[in-house]
């Protein structure tokens, strides 16, 4: 891969497209907010369900339950939007509502670092929401 095309994978606009959007090609349409939130959303129940269930499993008590839910729902959170929307190129919840992650210009999906750092990022700016409660 020379210089050119690997910086402008390294620049190139990330957007939610719609499977329809992405099938008739570029330049691709940036799906609505009301098709994205719910995918988030059945998303968030899928890690929250994965807690729960190993939280229930290990048998764990108040604190202990507690912390084992966080530490299941993280590592659920990080497994499905990142390793398995890389593999599957969607989410679950993405694929419900058809929608994907692609690069503007080529319809290509993102890096699986480029997943990490969106995660990491989101994950961020959700526990701040939470412990600032706004």
């Amino acid at each position: 891969m020379d210089t050119a095309t690997t910086q402008d994978r390294k620049s190139a606009e990330l957007e939610i497209v719609t499977f329809r959007a992405l099938r008739e090609g570029p330049p691709y349409k940036e799906a609505s907010g009301w098709r994205q939130a719910p995918a988030v959303v059945i998303d968030m129940l899928l890690h929250l369900l994965a807690g729960l269930i190993v939280a229930g499993l290990t048998g764990a008590e108040s604190w202990s339950f507690f912390v084992t839910l966080v530490t299941a729902y993280v590592v659920a959170s990080f497994v499905h939007r990142v390793l398995l929307r890389r593999w599957w190129g969607v989410t679950i919840g993405g694929g419900l509502f058809g929608l994907r992650w692609v690069e503007s210009g080529t319809g290509r999906r993102p890096t699986l670092g480029w997943f990490a750092w969106a995660w990491l990022i989101g994950s961020l700016v959700t526990v701040l929401t939470v412990l600032t409660g706004g």
